[in-house]
């Protein structure tokens, strides 16, 4: 039954936990009972919201309501799927809600046509919902009109992206009372089913292949072209997806490692990597991980058809020989497949860097040392490759094979080596505790009479 939203002059019906629909309607199903947990969840809206700038407090109301109509706009296109009113006591923020599920996307003309019909009411913003990826809940999917956007906040969330800030909340146990925490747990049930409609992505376009092959054959291709564009906004896609992924199997918020200008303006992040790919035939990225003194730097090459994962760890300062810095790394790897692994050594001033399998510098760690006996490493890089063209080149295996990468390479490596940090300055007897001796201006010991 559908009630009056008296400020907005519309109706709606109050997001339902158990959605009484026909059962082709998959998105209405999905966005009602997650806007229901939205209302009902404090932590989960708090989560979600935030990601957009708002603060949700213990006193904040939240409605939501989906399937909402105004007297004056009932033409086609004017029918938002959701709305949520936040209410903190002293002010209301609201969001008309879009929502896709499957393989649906986002169009543009529809998604301009609610931002100029929350304009019209008095709506602050326009937040939606599908299985395409944003690396921000700011940088949309869909690019439209930047003049719509001068009153109207759009912001959007891929499935996964919500499914991940539920799990995270239950893992970390973040939520408070024990009915919610029951919610939270039907809510991952729930969009997990196929039922849901939610998708994780597991394709590059039909222009990866092209390029990647052009790329292989030194044929120029232009940073300019449709086919790079296409390329580079899956491998966006596939990030994001990959950096959700991440979150659920360390229980931690993993993030992609971005400048600020990209932050703040994707199309800039877009075109720097559609360069780098044109110029070099990389696409490159870094996730930053929680509690993982360093972070994990990735790369695929399309020119040699190579997936690269690495990290790079600091030396032990507090080792002063060559092959006792290198053992250290060993000993940690000593369980590691030695065959999968480069290790390289780097090394101050202007000497070349040392690389090796791993196998080759178990059997013979005076590979990783220098001539110059004065030289101590300064840091070393972990690195594990897939080279396999024939997956690299395939639209589903390269995203199957980079995923089993990243996934090999965390287990053995990043959650394996234990960074050196440098130890504590230990305790001495302080300067005035000396009564023997006193000290020159230069600070060297000096007799106390003399």
């Amino acid at each position: 039954m559908t009630e009056k939203i008296e400020f907005l002059d519309a109706r709606g019906e109050r997001a339902r936990l158990f959605p009484v629909l026909a059962e082709s309607s998959k998105e209405g199903r999905t966005h009602s009972i997650v806007l229901a947990c939205l209302a009902q969840i404090p932590e989960f809206s708090a989560a979600l919201l935030g990601a957009t700038g708002r603060k949700v407090g213990k006193r904040a109301k939240i409605e939501a309501f989906t399937e909402v109509a105004f007297a004056k706009k009932i033409e086609k296109g004017s029918r938002p799927d959701g709305l949520i009113v936040l209410d903190t006591g002293r002010s209301k923020w609201t969001a008309f809600v879009e929502a896709k599920v499957a393989t649906n996307q986002l169009e543009k003309p529809q998604v301009e046509e609610y931002l100029k019909l929350a304009r019209e009411v008095g709506v602050d913003a326009l937040i939606t919902f599908s299985n395409q990826f944003a690396p921000l809940p700011e940088h949309h999917p869909v690019a439209v009109d930047k003049r719509l956007l001068k009153k109207v906040e759009l912001y959007h969330f891929s499935w996964y992206a919500v499914l991940t800030m539920a799990n995270l909340l239950r893992l970390n146990d973040e939520v408070e009372r024990d009915e919610h925490r029951f919610l939270l747990r039907e809510l991952e049930r729930f969009l997990l089913h196929p039922s849901a409609g939610l998708r994780r992505f597991d394709q590059m376009c039909a222009d990866w292949t092209t390029v990647v092959d052009r790329q292989r054959t030194g044929a120029p291709i232009s940073k300019s072209s449709d086919e790079v564009a296409k390329v580079v906004a899956d491998w966006h896609s596939e990030l994001r997806d990959l950096c959700l992924f991440l979150s659920r199997r360390t229980g931690a918020a993993v993030t992609i490692k971005l400048p600020s200008k990209h932050r703040t303006e994707p199309r800039d992040r877009l075109a720097d990597d559609a360069e780098e790919l044109a110029k070099k035939g990389v696409l490159k990225t870094t996730f930053n991980v929680p509690r993982l003194e360093s972070p994990i730097d990735v790369e695929a090459d399309l020119t040699s058809r190579t997936t690269r994962i690495s990290m790079t760890f600091r030396a032990p300062g507090d080792k002063a020989q060559q092959r006792s810095r290198v053992n250290w790394l060993l000993r940690q790897l000593k369980d590691v497949d030695g065959d999968s692994i480069q290790i390289i050594t780097n090394w101050p001033k202007r000497a070349a860097p040392t690389i090796s399998t791993l196998a080759d510098a178990r059997e013979n760690p005076d590979i990783h040392t220098h001539s110059a006996r004065d030289l101590l490493p300064t840091s070393f890089v972990v690195m594990q490759l897939m080279s396999d063209g024939r997956k690299f080149t395939g639209r589903k295996t390269f995203i199957e094979s980079l995923e089993l990468l990243v996934s090999d390479f965390y287990t053995s490596v990043a959650e394996v080596v234990v960074p050196w940090r440098e130890p504590a300055p230990r305790m001495r007897s302080a300067v005035e505790e000396n009564n023997n001796t006193t000290e020159t201006d230069d600070g060297s010991p000096l007799d106390a009479e003399g």
